[in-house]
């Protein structure tokens, strides 16, 4: 079969190597479509020792001892191999576990790659209705973005208006999430006029990242939106959403920062009554409610995709993509890159 290898400096070649072979409780997936990501950088810039992909759709085509997936069935492969017994799994955040085996792509192989093998655990079965690519936008766009909803009480609960930081990939999912729970009021800030123009597309209000930002906000909601969601991860952005949040406001954290944010707990927590909180990745207990709301109708992840590529250009993928100028873009090892 065919995998990708990163070398660093955003060098990628593809190589043949022998298949591999599932062991048991595991399954061997032919690989529909992976979804690239910002966390990719670290392989694309430093190389890694492992094939990356952490977003992908596969079918099953071999099963190892003591399995019971159904040959054929598409399905998501959920990025954290997850332990079962910690804390985090037993309360239901299977994908915040503490003693994870594996982050598929990250130091396990992933899906950059005509097959690969995945524990039986973290094939999560698409409904049969939906096109096989939806089994990717799952994970990260959708999966991650409706987690966030539910940390904070907006699955349920809805605020009035909402304020996304970030309009990439995760961000897109972001507003659509909120979308379909009945938003009224959604902006977006990116400094990128191109994705800021496709979350206006997706319903939500541009607001043009800059030395003015915060104006814009106020100008649109002058108390400050009562919810937050930072998907940016950039240091100055998540002091920005501190800042911007409304007085007894909440803000949830989805996008990771290799630098810390300085909080002066009086002024910016206790005395206007401000929230912070951090979302990772979602259960899988919520997967069928998840892609419940794609059948019914009431969300629309294909939307955010705006490029498709096959393997052998898996570089050039990468290349728009750190550009800003896509939405989410998809890679189809076998070539079929029609949606």
């Amino acid at each position: 079969m065919r995998r990708a290898r990163f070398h660093g400096h955003g060098r990628i070649t593809i190589e043949e190597v022998p298949d591999p072979v599932p062991g048991p409780g595991e399954l061997l997936l032919d690989v529909i479509a992976v979804g690239l990501c910002g966390s990719d950088r670290a392989a694309w810039t430093n190389g890694s020792a492992v094939t990356p992909g952490h977003e992908t759709a596969g079918r099953i085509v071999a099963a190892g001892p003591g399995t019971r997936g159904a040959h054929g069935a598409v399905g998501s492969v959920f990025l954290v191999a997850w332990c079962g017994r910690c804390s985090r799994c037993r309360s239901g955040a299977r994908g915040a576990c503490l003693s994870k085996e594996a982050m598929l792509g990250f130091d396990r192989d992933g899906g950059f790659a005509d097959r690969m093998v995945v524990p039986e655990r973290c094939f999560l079965p698409l409904q049969p209705t939906l096109p096989a690519e939806t089994a990717v936008l799952l994970l990260d766009v959708t999966g991650t973005a409706l987690h966030a909803l539910r940390r904070c009480g907006a699955f349920d609960t809805p605020p009035p208006a909402a304020l996304v930081m970030g309009a990439g990939p995760l961000g897109l999912g972001c507003v659509m999430a909120l979308r379909a729970f009945g938003v009224e009021r959604i902006l977006a800030l990116d400094p990128s006029a191109h994705r800021l123009a496709m979350a206006a597309t997706l319903g939500a209000e541009p607001i043009v990242g800059g030395l003015d930002a915060a104006v814009q906000v106020h100008a649109a909601l002058p108390e400050g939106p009562p919810l937050v969601l930072e998907a940016s991860g950039n240091p100055a952005a998540q002091r920005q959403a501190l800042d911007l949040v409304a007085p007894g406001g909440k803000i949830v954290f989805l996008g990771h920062s290799p630098v810390a944010l300085a909080v002066d707990v009086s002024r910016d927590l206790i005395a206007p009554e401000k929230q912070m909180l951090g979302s990772e990745y979602f259960d899988p207990a919520e997967y069928p409610q998840n892609q419940q709301l794609v059948i019914d109708g009431r969300l629309e992840p294909s939307r955010a995709v705006t490029h498709r590529y096959p393997l052998d250009e898996l570089a050039q993928a990468y290349e728009l993509f750190w550009s800003g100028k896509s939405g989410k873009v998809l890679v189809f090892p076998d070539g079929q890159v029609d949606a």
